[in-house]
């Protein structure tokens, strides 16, 4: 059974809502970018067990009708728009199917041709870029006017530990990630008296389906071994952070960073140098 963000909410010490408020906690609807497979399939899972509503939007039909069964066969709810960040058109549909949203999780992503920077095709660079940043940005855009009315909100977006340290030969992917902390700071300095949040969530190493397709064998057990946990992380440990802070337990929380890497980046020298 899904449980809903009132029980949460109670459940914490904080003070019982109202009737009303509860029913509004019960009914709040998620939209969740990228969300067909990996980390998005996992964060669209992880907030439908917590009682929200989901519309999981991504590009591939086949791949969000699997996320929307999995979440249905959970018993949640589910619904699906087929939508590409880099354009608007799903925008007016998305209206038809929520004329509110309460939480917007931003996990598309793009990967480039790896490789230096002068050998990624400049479409390649643009891709990354519209999907990372600037797709999400026209999307608060869009949303926030209804969030500020209803004084309440959820944004996250999921970055990249590589947004924060650079990695070598991921100069698009990497720019792209590191863009996000201006917005996210900017933006909840914009929303902070609006009931509105906004923070980012940083994913060390995930092997996900993608990242197995766009990173070499060999750079991705360099970046396992120089983990301090050793291993991976898994895409649900990264649900679960964008839960919490799309949650009543993170009313507090904006502008924030938080990594959920493994330790990834910590100390001077990597463990692989001893």
């Amino acid at each position: 059974m899904p449980r809903s963000s009132s029980r949460s909410l109670s459940s914490s010490g904080m003070s019982a809502t109202s009737p009303a408020a509860q029913q509004h906690h019960a009914q709040r609807v998620a939209l969740v970018t990228g969300a067909g497979g990996g980390i998005g399939r996992a964060i669209a899972l992880a907030l439908a067990r917590d009682g929200l509503q989901v519309i999981a939007l991504g590009r591939h039909a086949d791949k969000l009708a699997a996320t929307r069964a999995l979440v249905e066969a959970g018993g949640g709810v589910c619904s699906a728009i087929v939508g590409d960040l880099r354009h608007s058109a799903w925008h007016a549909e998305l209206a038809a199917r929520a004329p509110r949203i309460d939480v917007v999780v931003h996990n598309a992503t793009s990967f480039p041709v790896y490789g230096n920077l002068e050998e990624v095709p400049s479409n390649q660079f643009d891709e990354v870029h519209e999907t990372v940043v600037l797709g999400p940005a026209r999307i608060c855009a869009h949303l926030l006017p209804a969030m500020r009315a209803a004084q309440f909100g959820r944004i996250v977006f999921v970055g990249s530990i590589a947004g924060t340290n650079g990695a070598r030969r991921q100069a698009a992917y990497s720019s792209a990630k590191a863009a996000l902390h201006g917005l996210v700071r900017s933006l909840a300095l914009e929303t902070a008296r609006d009931g509105i949040t906004v923070n980012l969530v940083e994913p060390g190493v995930v092997m996900t389906e993608r990242v197995l397709e766009a990173i070499p064998e060999a750079t991705r057990q360099a970046l396992v071994a120089n983990t301090p946990m050793g291993r991976p992380g898994r895409a649900e440990e990264i649900a679960e952070a964008v839960a919490f802070l799309a949650s009543d337990k993170a009313s507090y929380i904006t502008g924030a960073t938080l990594p959920v890497t493994g330790g990834l980046g910590l100390g001077l020298f990597p463990p692989t140098m001893g």
